[in-house]
């Protein structure tokens, strides 16, 4: 005759898978409210052997939870992602290729330029959440901007 569970030995199970499952909720993905996609036409920079093009239209995502930056970036080599009024934007420079913009009213802008080895160029520019650690969430959403 099979053994029969007692009791104590089921809940003690049950409380034991509930405790495995209580991990912390993952970084929520951005989602792109405005943007994308972009085509712009690329100019040479001053003193350089680059190709520059400006964004007309701010790269828009919103985000939900107590996030506080957004990081924007450009993962490509030989690309680099410039503020268009640094100076006055909020958030920080991480890298020539990555800035973290300060989330407001759950939504986080950025007006951008790339600089790129090639006059024509479609570049991928993605945004994640930042938590106040640091620490990046595990998807980003993607912006397609192009230059001619």
């Amino acid at each position: 005759m099979p053994r029969v569970p007692r009791a104590p030995a089921v809940a003690a199970l049950a409380v034991f898978l509930i405790a495995a499952d209580a991990s912390p909720a993952p970084l929520p993905t951005p989602a792109i409210v405005s943007g994308t996609p972009q085509t712009v036409h690329a100019y040479v920079a001053p003193a350089t052997s680059q190709y520059v093009a400006d964004f007309p239209k701010p790269l828009v995502v919103r985000i939900t939870g107590k996030y506080d930056h957004v990081r924007f970036s450009c993962p490509a080599l030989h690309c680099g992602l410039h503020v268009a009024d640094e100076a006055n934007t909020p958030g920080t420079r991480v890298n020539a290729r990555s800035y973290d913009a300060v989330v407001k009213n759950g939504t986080a802008s950025l007006q951008i330029g790339l600089a790129t080895d090639l006059p024509s160029a479609v570049s991928m520019v993605y945004a994640q959440a930042v938590d106040s650690d640091g620490t990046l969430g595990p998807k980003s959403a993607p912006f397609v901007l192009s230059s001619q």
